[in-house]
């Protein structure tokens, strides 16, 4: 036995992390949560690893359980703002 601590989603965000277990299963029960919370959550929970070595499942997962897309309205600003982007450095190449 070791000791352990939990953190939510939303406590680890802006944090970087040595190592971590995550439970990335999809639970039908989880009320509350979209597909767009779902993406959400698994992008935050993945992204925070400094290294994918250090990772590790609680569970067993499938593709089933990761296979969630962000809300289109997310993917149209994002788009919107890369759009922005290349127009500001297309500008400030001409001047």
């Amino acid at each position: 036995m070791c000791p352990a601590f939990c953190l939510t989603d939303y406590k680890v965000q802006g944090q970087t992390l040595a190592a971590a277990v995550l439970d990335l299963k999809d639970e039908s029960t989880s009320k509350g949560r979209d597909k767009h919370n779902k993406f959400c959550s698994v992008y935050v929970q993945l992204s925070r690893l400094r290294s994918s070595k250090r990772l590790n499942l609680l569970r067993k997962i499938e593709m089933k359980d990761i296979n969630f897309r962000p809300h289109n309205a997310l993917i149209a600003e994002m788009e919107r703002l890369q759009k922005l982007e290349q127009d500001t450095i297309a500008s400030w190449a001409t001047q």
